[in-house]
């Protein structure tokens, strides 16, 4: 791989990925919004070229030479309103298929979501042949379903190639989202373990992602594929709190409260939210309970076996490396 295109690359997973690319000597293009926080990728040695993933015009234009696009820019946040997913997920991911096409991309690696297959809590264990979704809980599974389609589909067409990566949770160093609302809520006493807390999170470590993102776009039997991406460690959802909690030299939590009632004050938080008009999400959220109470085994031996993938994080690592 010699020259590649990430959008997003203002953001958690893109500016990590930016990061590792440039590392191994890869002419990297980072496509940022005019509004974007440059620090993630001040000093890296990227292009930045301004753009947005809704603007076709400059999309065509950020593609232009390029060998492989990375997909890392989406909209999400478990909150705002419906339309903005699918203008950002769906749309603009339909909008950067077709710059890929035109400038005669070869390979376009989509991020996806392990959300797409519903978050169950019944402790199966799923692969890439498991099913979607069949009736998603919210805006942002939705648009991802429909996102990963549109790009699998394309796949062949105008001698572009894609691969679909679906991760967990993403977190390590500079998580902007699910570290620090835990770690607001446990040091505010406010966090509680949902059930019994025994239920297994899928996580992924944004330095075991990007060494998989890189993978998917130079192996050639990826082509039009589907791969999941964890950690490979089965962790469960109260391991995650209390070894938050000793990093942050807080008390763990006290209670243990069931699935239902927590989800339903999460609902009411919400209707409290909306109905007062805040941008900002309570500090629960329905579908922030259902990705704290899932309970799955996501198998990665397809990545394993087909991108030669090992994780090179484990928790615990990642763990002492967190300055929440």
């Amino acid at each position: 791989m010699k020259a590649a295109l990430v959008t997003g690359a203002s953001g958690f997973l893109g500016g990590n990925l930016v990061a590792a690319l440039c590392r191994r000597g890869v002419k990297v293009r980072a496509l940022v919004r005019t509004t974007s926080d440059l620090r993630r990728l001040a000093g890296l040695g990227a292009e930045i070229v301004r753009g947005d993933v809704c603007d076709s015009a400059s999309l065509r234009e950020a593609a232009r030479g390029q060998q492989v696009v990375f997909h890392a820019a989406a909209k999400v946040p478990d909150w705002g309103p419906r339309r903005e997913f699918f203008g950002v997920n769906l749309d603009g991911t339909r909008n950067l298929v077709a710059a890929c096409q035109d400038a005669g991309v070869e390979r376009l690696v989509h991020v996806s979501s392990l959300t797409v297959l519903g978050l169950p809590r019944q402790g199966a264990a799923v692969d890439e042949q498991s099913p979607y979704d069949a009736s998603p809980h919210d805006a942002y599974t939705a648009s991802k379903i429909a996102a990963e389609k549109l790009v699998l589909a394309a796949n062949g067409q105008h001698d572009l190639s894609t691969v679909a990566i679906r991760p967990g949770a993403i977190w390590g160093p500079g998580d902007p989202s699910i570290t620090p609302r835990i770690a607001a809520l446990l040091r505010r006493g406010r966090a509680v373990y949902i059930g019994r807390a025994s239920n297994r999170l899928a996580l992924s470590h944004v330095d075991n992602l990007t060494l998989g993102l890189r993978l998917a776009a130079e192996a050639p039997a990826a082509a039009g594929q589907v791969y999941h991406l964890t950690d490979g460690e089965t962790v469960t959802a109260r391991e995650v709190i209390d070894g938050l909690a000793a990093r942050l030299g807080t008390a763990r939590p006290h209670w243990s409260v069931p699935f239902f009632f927590i989800y339903a004050a999460a609902a009411a938080m919400e209707g409290v939210a909306r109905l007062l008009r805040r941008r900002s999400p309570p500090p629960f959220t329905r579908y922030g309970v259902r990705l704290m109470a899932s309970d799955c085994c996501y198998d990665n031996r397809k990545a394993e076996r087909e991108l030669g993938f090992r994780p090179s994080v484990s928790f615990q690592q990642g763990l002492a490396a967190l300055n929440p």
